[in-house]
């Protein structure tokens, strides 16, 4: 069974011959640290496991690389002022934000980073901006597409539609817009306006992703949200069937009549209430499964059965502590993998205090649960 099937049939619930050997990835200062503690400096290419990793033995997925974020014409950031410590800069979707300058780890800030504004604030700004999302489809598209189109068909593989990093969600593209605190307002003050937009989104990746579904066959797309915090979702399922639900069921049927097999939404947080609403909406599975937020595989299965399929689900915090309570951890989590619809994972990226040690010995235990001898 190559890596392609085995992945499929293991969230289909479908008879495998062992479990995929995936990770998610780590933090940038997570990286930093296993370098210190041995790792090669050139082990691992950036800080995912998207594409599997020889040092750490993983398996991982291919994708075709469409562009679905960012307004075109594509910009670099615009720094608009910077004194020793801060940075304030207009960002490539238009908002505008300040940052330490002590806060880089290679190219990405991780400590102190404020919204200050975001280019959607009321119908005319919205006008003006999603102008950057209207037509240039193919500007999204790589640039050697017919040579994409040959690779794709050689791959064994699980082939994702789109990038394993920021791709389109219907509230992560509104939050990008708007803000999280001025989209929760904009709900209750400008319901038209978000339905406006909701509309214009949904015709959008409908037009961009035809060509990719018309010429390539996938297997699965993951639909980036990140809408929920550590005890609930940030928008309550009346607003998320009111605004949200019949964009999701024509984004998810249309993918499905395209040939994808498998729709996964990402998001961290407890989103459990609006688990019901994603299954109308015709999506199979979830990711990471976040433990620190009530959203424990077991728990999760014991009360939803096999309705679903999850990916991750290992509590991330549990590699920071000693081998004893890591070996329970995989003990506990063991009887889900062999119900099938699971793919164990950490439940995010690795955080900075886990050890290399302590991470090739999660490794090594969950090789052995998983049924693989290398």
């Amino acid at each position: 069974m190559d890596e392609k099937q085995r992945f499929i049939n293991t969230l289909k619930y479908r008879a495998i011959d062992r479990i995929p050997f995936f990770e998610i990835g780590v933090w940038e200062q997570t990286m930093e640290e296993w370098i210190k503690q041995g790792m090669p400096e050139d082990a691992m290419k950036d800080n995912l496991f998207s594409q599997g990793n020889k040092y750490f033995k993983l398996e991982g997925v291919d994708w075709v690389d469409i562009e679905t974020v960012l307004p075109y014409p594509f910009v670099e950031d615009k720094i608009i002022e910077e004194d020793e410590r801060t940075r304030l800069y207009i960002d490539s979707s238009g908002r505008t934000r300040k940052t330490l300058k002590t806060g880089f780890v290679t190219k990405i800030f991780v400590y102190y980073n404020i919204y200050i504004s975001f280019p959607v604030k009321d119908r005319k700004s919205f006008l003006k901006y999603k102008k950057g999302f209207e037509g240039n489809f193919d500007k999204r598209y790589p640039s050697d597409w017919e040579k994409v189109k040959k690779d794709t068909k050689k791959t064994t593989r699980p082939l994702s539609l789109l990038p394993p990093r920021v791709i389109f969600g219907y509230y992560s593209m509104l939050r990008e817009w708007i803000g999280t605190e001025n989209l929760s307002y904009m709900f209750y003050d400008n319901p038209l306006l978000i339905k406006e937009c909701l509309e214009f989104l949904t015709e959008y990746i409908l037009n961009l992703l035809n060509k990719a579904l018309k010429e390539i066959r996938f297997d699965y797309v993951i639909i980036h949200e990140d809408l929920s915090y550590k005890t609930g979702p940030l928008i309550s399922p009346e607003i998320f069937k009111n605004f949200f639900l019949s964009h999701y069921k024509k984004y998810v049927s249309y993918l499905k009549k395209n040939g994808i097999e498998i729709v996964i939404v990402d998001t961290d947080g407890n989103f459990e209430k609006l688990i019901p609403l994603f299954l109308d909406a015709g999506v199979d599975g979830f990711v990471p499964m976040e433990v620190a937020a009530g959203m424990h595989p077991v728990y999760i299965r014991k009360k939803y059965g096999k309705s679903f399929a999850m990916w991750g689900g290992i509590d991330k915090r549990i590699l920071t502590r000693d081998k004893k309570e890591i070996d329970e951890e995989i003990k506990r989590i063991s009887p889900v993998v062999e119900q099938g619809g699971y793919i164990p994972t950490i439940d995010h990226t690795v955080q900075p205090g886990v050890s290399l040690e302590n991470f090739f010995y999660y490794l090594d235990l969950k090789k052995k649960m998983i049924g693989i001898n290398f």
